[in-house]
């Protein structure tokens, strides 16, 4: 049989075709990198990456993973990219639950229900992201809640301020290792038993759930090596708590040559629990007229955050007692013993009224007002941060602050726990020296850090700040719309036969819906909802808006401060590259899980 010449063989032909036009991409590429290193080489300016190890000097507000101004800039750069993964899971999650919830509802029979979310939909997909990201970041977050000094008080010890959110948060103690194994035989477990399980239910035929054998393997494991290294033998080791109690700060750390003190070369150990103990201390405020919450707070005096179970015995009153009783002061606490007003009793019922914080002649508050605050049997847990830092409010020797010669000063008091007044002055000899007892407590693999103001900065737990929240907010909210528009269109997919088919075999609205319905719908909104997923990622680089410390915001710092702009570029399109490869990887794996197969 003859041959075919290679150059009418179709197959050569394409090979060859394909061979050529890579071979002319990548001499393009050469030939456009040549003329944009020479052209930066003659701008002086750097092609390469050499700057990465340079110092960056960026001070980042908001950091997942320790750092300096003194690091380097890929530790900076690194720091931006998680800080937009943080954004960027968390609002994939957020948008797809509140997406899914309004998505139903736009089909729900409820009149009510079903226009309000036409108008959350048709709304909030028509404003543009950035105008919401400023909204939320300078008409809500920023103004509206209190101040730091004053956060409200959520249950389970969460707290609101103008600085951000904060909650309890669990972080590795110091027998986190000895569970670590656990942890790992725990997941393999699970995977192992899913695929068991997963074969079972193929080989009987039955729809049988997979999901609740790996689930009950892994809390099982996991929790048994929970006790097991929590009750475990500790291990010695030589810690130590270097704190100040004037200055409220501490460190705990590897005490090498046992001298109590922290020196060069003794490593800080994070999330130790300590406990700190004070028996006789004071705090002193003064009043002040504030512009908070959109509105004015005359007379106003906040103390550091003292909790009921943080002190055995807690006592307020005026510094100056006599000129406070010659004026007419008295004492009205929002939150004994931290938060109150001082005002002047002008009806005499002996009860605060409002308008009585406000002199009558000036028309302003009463500011300048000292006041004291003694602590008994101060006991507080304390978490110690990342870098292994305590902190306390700034306490001072009991009786330094009282001024008064002698008594008389009836204050009057409202809240929970002791108050009294002061009226005598303290003496040299009635001054006791501040003394502090910081003890170290063992943990389990997990210890709860809660949540402290120790003075204008939240410590412990977890903490958000309002440019985080702004951003997130205003992504999840935005996505959110159009997320709902592709659950809505998926649920429509969905033959009407079903749904009759399903009731008439007995089945339950909340059935249907969640057995029938939703799964087949599923299969339809996934793979438009993963080009949502996607979008809100690349746009959290709209971070700029809230003063948010991402990605994009830290590469153009570091462009302008290198001049390695075309890196910097580079650098950013790989890392949006990667991370919209890894969620649409992941996403279209569970999209091919559920597509339905045709024979």
């Amino acid at each position: 049989m003859e041959r075919i010449p290679f150059w009418r063989n179709v197959k050569t032909i394409g090979v060859l075709a394909q061979v050529v036009f890579v071979m002319v991409l990548l001499a393009g590429v050469a030939i456009l990198f040549s003329n944009v290193t020479s052209a930066l080489s003659r701008a002086n300016l750097p092609a390469d990456f050499g700057w990465l190890g340079s110092r960056a000097g960026i001070p980042i507000a908001e950091t997942p993973i320790p750092y300096t101004t003194n690091d380097p800039y890929w530790r900076a750069l690194l720091i931006g990219l998680l800080n937009t993964l943080r954004v960027a899971l968390v609002g994939v999650v957020l948008a797809s639950v509140i997406g899914v919830a309004v998505g139903v509802m736009r089909l729900a029979p409820n009149f009510l229900i079903r226009t309000i979310a036409t108008i959350y939909v048709e709304l909030l997909r028509n404003v543009p992201l950035a105008v919401q990201i400023v909204f939320w970041y300078t008409a809500v977050l920023l103004p509206s809640p209190p101040r730091i000094n004053n956060p409200v008080e959520l249950p389970g010890g969460v707290l609101l301020s103008n600085v951000g959110l904060a909650f309890p948060f669990l972080y590795p103690g110091d027998r986190f290792a000895a569970w670590w194994p656990w942890l790992v035989t725990a997941v393999l477990a699970a995977l192992v038993g899913g695929i068991w399980r997963a074969r079972v239910a193929r080989a009987a035929e039955l729809p049988l759930r997979v999901w609740p054998v790996p689930v009950a393997l892994l809390l099982g494991i996991a929790a048994v090596g929970y006790a097991v290294a929590a009750f475990g033998q500790p291990e010695k080791s030589a810690l130590a708590v270097d704190f100040d109690v004037e200055r409220g700060r501490g460190t705990v750390f590897v005490d090498l040559d046992g001298d109590g003190r922290r020196g060069a070369g003794e490593r800080a150990v994070p999330f130790a629990s300590t406990v700190v103990r004070v028996e006789l201390a004071e705090l002193t405020t003064s009043t002040q007229n504030l512009s908070e919450s959109r509105r004015m707070v005359p007379s106003t005096f906040r103390f550091p955050l003292i909790r009921d179970r943080d002190v055995a015995e807690v006592e307020v009153g005026f510094v100056d007692a006599d000129a406070a009783e010659q004026a007419g002061y008295r004492l009205h606490f929002e939150h004994f013993p931290s938060r109150g007003v001082v005002y002047v009793d002008h009806d005499g019922d002996g009860a605060f009224s409002r308008g009585e914080e406000i002199d009558p002649v000036t028309g302003v508050g009463y500011s300048g007002v000292e006041l004291v605050m003694t602590l008994r049997g101060f006991e507080r847990a304390i978490v110690a941060d990342r870098d292994g830092q305590i902190r306390t409010p700034s306490f001072r020797p009991a009786g330094s602050a009282l001024a008064a010669d002698d008594g008389g000063g009836d204050t009057v008091g409202r809240g929970v726990g002791v108050f009294s007044s002061f009226g005598a002055a303290a003496t040299e000899a009635e001054i006791e020296p501040l003394r502090a007892e910081v003890d170290l407590r063992a943990s389990g693999p997990l210890v709860l850090s809660r949540v402290h103001v120790p003075v204008s900065s939240y410590e412990g737990g977890m903490r958000l700040t309002v440019n985080y929240l702004a951003l997130l907010f205003a992504l999840v909210i935005y996505t959110s719309a159009f997320i709902a528009e592709n659950v809505r269109g998926g649920i429509l997919a969905v033959d009407k036969g079903q749904r009759e088919a399903a009731l008439a075999l007995g089945l339950s609205s909340g059935q249907v819906f969640s057995l029938v319905v939703f799964p087949q719908a599923l299969r339809v909104m996934l793979p438009p909802t993963i080009s949502q997923f996607l979008n809100l990622t690349k746009n959290s680089s709209l971070a700029p808006l809230a003063a948010y410390g991402e990605l994009f915001v830290i590469a153009t710092i570091t462009a302008n401060q290198t001049g390695a702009s075309v890196p910097v570029a580079l650098l950013l399109i790989v890392s949006y590259l990667l991370i919209s490869m890894v969620f649409a990887l992941v996403l279209n794996v569970v999209n091919a899980r559920i597509k339905l197969v045709e024979r």
